[in-house]
């Protein structure tokens, strides 16, 4: 009788000590898997397109900032390679949305930190005028308001 206790003793502690084994790896392969998926998704976030270099720009502003001048240079990340070579091939007509967009800044968005507003103003003007894809990001390489 008393080894038959033992034995059943034996059989219940090797079940726990398998259950706890059991949830230990399963535990381990849901957070590596989760933390995976996680990488997985940041990687893709970060991957830019190609960039392009409009240049640097100089204009007068209008309205209530009109004795100031601004002069900045400005990057777009694009879509896709086409999209720089139109750019290079209308060059003149992306030159003049640039500068009348710039002109049209308004001293508010001029101000704001970051300038999301003439980004986006910049950014939907662009994408007007491409046809082989769309300006995905403006960046401000230099920008000063005198």
């Amino acid at each position: 009788m008393a080894e038959q206790s033992k034995i059943k003793r034996a059989g219940m502690i090797l079940g726990i000590i398998f259950l706890v084994v059991f949830i230990a790896g399963a535990t381990s392969f849901g957070v590596l898997w989760y933390l995976s998926q996680q990488d997985a998704e940041e990687a893709e976030e970060v991957e830019l397109g190609p960039t392009y270099d409009l240049g640097e720009y100089t204009v007068n502003l209008t309205g209530e900032s009109a004795f100031q001048i601004l002069q900045t240079k400005i990057v777009v990340e694009v879509s896709s390679e086409e999209v720089i070579e139109e750019f290079e091939e209308r060059s003149p007509q992306v030159q003049d949305t640039l500068i009348s967009v710039l002109r049209n800044a308004g001293d508010q968005e001029l101000r704001e930190p970051g300038m999301p507003g003439i980004k986006e103003d910049i950014k939907s003007a662009l994408n007007e005028i491409s046809r082989n894809g769309e300006v995905r990001n403006v960046w401000f390489t230099d920008f000063v308001v005198q």
